[in-house]
C-alpha cells in the first residue's frame, strides 16, 4: 500500500508540470474559437446552441492538443534526447519512479480518448479512437525523434494507446448512461 500511494504521489508531483501549461492551453484555445468565430461571421456559418457546443468542445480539444505539444516538444530542448528503444515494457524499470513515468504516459492520454470522440463524431467507434490515439502518439515518438526533443520509444506508443482506449471506454460508458437517462426521462 505504500508503494501505491508512493507512485500515486509521483504521477501528482509530475502533473504540476502540465498543469503550468494550462495558461497557454487556454490562449491556444481562445485564438483557435476567435479564428473560428470569424470564419462563421465571413461565411455566415450557424450560430445556435450546437454550435456553441461544438466551439467548446474544440476549444478543449485544442487546450489538451496545446498542452500535450509544449509538454512533449516545446518543454525539452532541441537535441537532448536522441534514444530510441524498441523494447516493450522497458519504461516499467525497476523502481517506483519508473512506475510513475510508465503510468503518466497512459494517464497523459485518456483525455484524448474522451474529448475526441465527443469532437468528431466519426471517431465514436472504439476501432476508429483508438486507432486514432495510436496514429497521434505515432506522429509525437517520430517528431520526437527528428528533433531529439524526447526519447523515441515503443513503450510510449503502447502506454499512450492504452491510454486512448481507456479514455474511449469512458466516452463509451458516458455516452450510454447519457442516452439511457435520456430515454427513461423523454
Amino acid at each position: 500500500m505504500n508503494d501505491l500511494i508512493t507512485v500515486i504521489k509521483y504521477i501528482i508531483q509530475d502533473m504540476t508540470e502540465p498543469a503550468g501549461y494550462l495558461p497557454f492551453g487556454v490562449a491556444a484555445g481562445v485564438v483557435f474559437l476567435l479564428f473560428r468565430k470569424v470564419l462563421k461571421k465571413k461565411y455566415a456559418l450557424p450560430h445556435g446552441k450546437a454550435e456553441l457546443r461544438q466551439d467548446f468542445l474544440f476549444f478543449l480539444v485544442v487546450l489538451y492538443a496545446a498542452v500535450l505539444l509544449k509538454l512533449a516538444f516545446l518543454s525539452l530542448a532541441p537535441g537532448s534526447r536522441t534514444d530510441v528503444s524498441l523494447r516493450l515494457f522497458e519504461t516499467w524499470g525497476s523502481t517506483l519512479r519508473e512506475h510513475s513515468f510508465f503510468l503518466e504516459n497512459i494517464l497523459m492520454f485518456i483525455p484524448f480518448g474522451i474529448l475526441i470522440p465527443y469532437a468528431f463524431p466519426a471517431l465514436r467507434r472504439l476501432s476508429r479512437c483508438t486507432a486514432a490515439g495510436f496514429l497521434c502518439s505515432l506522429c509525437l515518438e517520430l517528431v520526437q525523434l527528428a528533433t531529439g526533443r524526447g526519447f523515441c520509444q515503443l513503450d510510449d506508443l503502447v502506454t499512450n494507446t492504452l491510454g486512448t482506449l481507456i479514455g474511449a471506454l469512458i466516452f463509451l460508458a458516458i455516452s450510454r448512461v447519457h442516452v439511457h437517462g435520456r430515454t427513461a426521462s423523454g
